[in-house]
């Protein structure tokens, strides 16, 4: 009898993890193409006291509109890397002039065995899974694939809609910084929930602003946002996509592989402050690009040095520990 049992049980694990397998496969599979975007961010609820909400909406198109063409870079058995390519218009329907750019980066893992989860002071400590099967591993990159949130969690395989929620900290958004000018706050706690619809998908986040100051985390604010993805045809992604071409996806990977190669093995990463005198990374990166999208990729004694060129930006700007 415990023979049997034993199997019962073995044969339900396996059925769980093909289930959760399949599921997540065909929900972060189904995300991919051309989608006109709509995401806007909100202050709700002041919690420190003295501190009075900001009633400004991130409404990414209140003067221009957004479209996104995402493309599997990579489909493995247990692993499906995304990119994002942002196009922008004016409200005439003109491009804006630096309005296609490689945007944020997804890549998904099941099973994973560690993420890098955020501490504040834009430091990441690697954190074991090998406790909690059966989860898939989010980590979303910025726009120089470095780190900027990493959250896992199952999705869901009891509902019509398949949905993955789950909960992290990271680093003040650039909008915040950027757009909206904001230096008082230096942690998000976020929590994401991503549903897959049959032509669209949502992505709603309920977060907390933190202060993070002299070893102690203060709520500021709370905030509600969501981004809508709703589908295209294709060719309405066109210039995104003839953006992406061959040998920008080619230096893209590049990028990826040199930035894997920079974390693997490490308990602790910590962005170190821009060089003095030069660009940011992502600048000195996307100046890379340049130069070698005009060079012979797949040419490996080119490919080893675009990486190596890469490889030495990171290191200029992280300190390893």
């Amino acid at each position: 009898m415990k023979k049997c049992a034993a199997f019962v049980l073995a044969a339900t694990t396996a059925l769980a993890q093909d289930a959760q397998l399949e599921r997540g496969k065909k929900a972060i599979e189904d995300r991919t193409g051309c989608f006109l975007v709509d995401y806007s961010f909100v202050e709700t609820e002041a919690l420190k006291p003295g501190y009075t909400k900001d009633n400004r909406v991130y409404d990414v198109n209140l003067n221009k509109s957004i479209k996104e063409w995402i493309v599997a870079t990579e489909i493995s058995p247990t692993r499906i890397k995304l990119q994002h390519v942002l196009q922008g218009v004016d409200l005439k329907g003109e491009h804006m002039p630096g309005g296609i750019i490689r945007h944020t980066g997804e890549d998904w893992e099941f099973n994973a065995k560690s993420l890098f989860d955020y501490q504040g002071k834009d430091t990441w400590v690697a954190k074991d899974l090998s406790a909690t099967p059966n989860l898939w591993l989010r980590r979303v990159t910025s726009l120089d694939d470095g780190l900027r949130y990493q959250c896992a969690a199952a999705w869901s395989t009891d509902t019509e809609y398949a949905s993955w929620s789950c909960d992290d900290i990271a680093p003040i958004p650039g909008r915040e910084y950027r757009d909206m000018k904001r230096k008082d706050y230096q942690d998000l706690e976020r929590g994401s929930k991503l549903v897959v619809y049959d032509r669209s998908w949502l992505e709603r986040e309920k977060n907390t602003k933190m202060i993070d100051e002299a070893g102690t985390k203060t709520p500021l604010v709370k905030e509600l946002g969501k981004t809508w993805y709703v589908r295209l045809p294709d060719n309405e992604c066109k210039d995104a996509r003839d953006f992406a071409s061959k040998d920008r996806m080619i230096f893209w990977d590049i990028t990826r592989e040199a930035w894997d190669e920079e974390l693997k093995g490490a308990r602790t990463w910590t962005d170190a402050l821009t060089p003095k005198g030069k660009d940011s990374r992502y600048g000195m990166i996307s100046d890379l690009e340049e130069t070698w999208i005009k060079k012979d990729l797949t040419k490996p004694e080119n490919r080893a040095a675009a990486k190596a060129a890469v490889k030495k930006v990171i290191e200029e700007t992280q300190a390893r520990k």
